[in-house]
């Protein structure tokens, strides 16, 4: 907007300073002697043809003054006329033609991004794959990355978008500036205006916004790893190799996602700076640390990944994970130099690489799908609908908690895995409405006893979320302490409380429902 606003007032100013030379000549010439100026008209006239060098001679100064202003516009002549074509022609292409561009295109939907980078450009191409009809708008672009007559660049905020097309909805608004704050004071003046709006941040507050939805880079990259390779069943034994915030992520995420049925339990080696995950997650680290037999292990190691040749030799998995590219490509070559292994390696990459199976690529991670989530966010809003109607009380997903939001999608997320093990079938990618069918059933027709183990599964996938967060357990709930009194080990619930977690098998047939009926 400051390039807009310079040009508008360099123009006031040019026209400003010419009518000042125009009165001021009208004012010298029109009474003297012999002079051919004698009206406005004259002296514009005079003044066009002296600007643009053409001077028929018909008019011309005749007093000192009058003569000093003919210098003054013959010295101008075709600078100034060329300078104000300029600023005429920057201000049409610059905001007057998309402005008749995106009114031209209401009917379409509008995918607007605050600033045109690497990553907003690679998503807006995701966009334009998915949907050709979409318009893609940037509203700053100090590199252009994006092509195609879909693209308008244009500098206007949320509410002009919004006085252009008519309407807030169609508007889908990504904030993806490297400046994660100004991000989220972007997002939530869009969102305020009722403008559906993903904003690529760290940032967040206790104030539930309606139409913000918040994802950061690492979390988009580890949702889609796990979406992308999950576990299979013969995987033990996984190391994470990585310092930075997304091997951090990666770790979290994995551990609530891979609960898997009692007797098969994964031990996660993590090398690398864990002290924020350690300072983040005490009460998870306590649990997973403590040698349980019947749950999952974790190790976290102060040395480095090259002390350990044993784990790195027994590992079914490795992950190196750091933040960029050279030093997972540094790690990978050194590993598979010097150290024996028959382990899966994924190493995560920003561009794809044809030396290594690679994860978390800008390509793979910019797309509407991984960014938006809409599939996950649509079954996490599903099952607390389900939830209020079962109950017959509860609250709408938009005056939901933070924490119960994530909590929702937390079991969208490991709705999946319970339907490999129900359906004894590890390829299912996703819930479709025979597969949510025919889990429902199977979950049905079980023996006693494996019924008894998918109510383990989902007790310990909710402990585990809890314990991710921090709750313990207390005989009195408190919420505000977090403290919980089902947060003990399944053999030790009642009996009443066991039955609880068959709910969320019971699950799969009410979003088998809604997906049909959706269809």
């Amino acid at each position: 907007m400051n390039n807009k606003k310079r040009n508008i007032r360099l123009a006031i100013g040019i026209v400003a300073a010419y009518a000042v030379v125009i009165l001021l000549l009208l004012i010298a010439e029109s009474g003297a002697e012999g002079s051919s100026i004698h009206s406005l008209g004259d002296a514009i006239w005079y003044s066009i043809i002296t600007l643009t060098t053409v001077g028929y001679g018909d008019i011309s100064p005749v007093t000192p003054a009058g003569r000093v202003l003919g210098v003054v516009l013959a010295l101008c002549s075709l600078g100034l006329l060329t300078a104000m074509i300029g600023i005429l022609m920057s201000l049409i292409s610059g905001q007057a033609m998309p402005r008749f561009r995106l009114k031209s295109s209401r009917d379409r939907k509008w995918y607007v991004f605050n600033e045109e980078n690497e990553q907003s450009a690679t998503l807006a191409g995701s966009i334009l794959d998915e949907d050709p009809r979409a318009i893609v708008i940037f509203c700053r672009s100090a590199e252009k990355r994006a092509a195609g007559s879909s693209v308008v660049r244009m500098e206007c905020s949320p509410a002009e978008l919004i006085e252009i097309r008519g309407r807030s909805s169609g508007i889908t608004y990504f904030c993806m500036d490297d400046d994660a704050w100004n991000n989220y004071r972007q997002a939530s003046d869009a969102a305020k205006l009722g403008i559906n709006t993903y904003c690529l941040s760290e940032f967040g507050t206790d104030e539930m916004i309606d139409n913000l939805h918040t994802y950061s880079r690492k979390e988009i990259i580890s949702r889609c790893y796990w979406r992308d390779f999950p576990l299979k069943r013969e995987e033990k034994t996984v190391v994470i190799i990585g310092s930075g915030s997304i091997a951090a992520e990666l770790l979290e995420r994995g551990l609530l996602t891979n609960v898997f049925e009692p007797g098969r339990y994964v031990s996660y080696h993590a090398f690398g700076d864990t002290s924020f995950f350690s300072r983040t997650h005490q009460e998870a680290v306590k649990a997973l640390c403590a040698g349980d037999p019947k749950d999952d292990r974790l190790f976290l190691h102060d040395e480095k990944w090259e002390h350990h040749p044993k784990i790195i030799r027994d590992a079914d998995r490795i992950i190196i994970c750091e933040d960029d590219d050279k030093s997972c490509l540094e790690i990978y070559q050194e590993l598979c130099r010097w150290f024996p292994t028959g382990a899966m390696i994924h190493v995560r990459l920003d561009q794809e690489s044809d030396m290594v199976t690679g994860f978390g690529s800008y390509s793979t991670i910019f797309t509407l799908r991984s960014f938006a989530r809409d599939d996950i966010n649509r079954l996490a809003v599903t099952l607390n609908d389900i939830y209020n109607e079962s109950s017959g009380n509860g609250a709408a997903w938009n005056d939901l908690s933070d924490h119960l939001k994530r909590s929702n999608i937390a079991a969208a997320d490991h709705m999946i895995v319970k339907a490999r093990f129900i359906l004894g079938d590890d390829s299912i990618t996703e819930l479709t409405e025979e597969n949510c069918r025919r889990a429902y059933e199977a979950f049905c027709n079980a023996e006693p006893e494996l019924r008894d183990a998918c109510r383990e599964m989902e007790h310990r996938r909710w402990v585990r979320f809890h314990q991710m967060y921090n709750w313990v357990y207390s005989e009195k709930r408190d919420n505000s302490l977090r403290r919980h009194p089902l947060m003990l080990p399944y053999a030790e619930l009642s009996e009443e409380d066991k039955e609880k977690d068959a709910y969320a098998w019971e699950m799969f047939s009410a979003v088998a429902a809604r997906t049909a009926a959706e269809q």
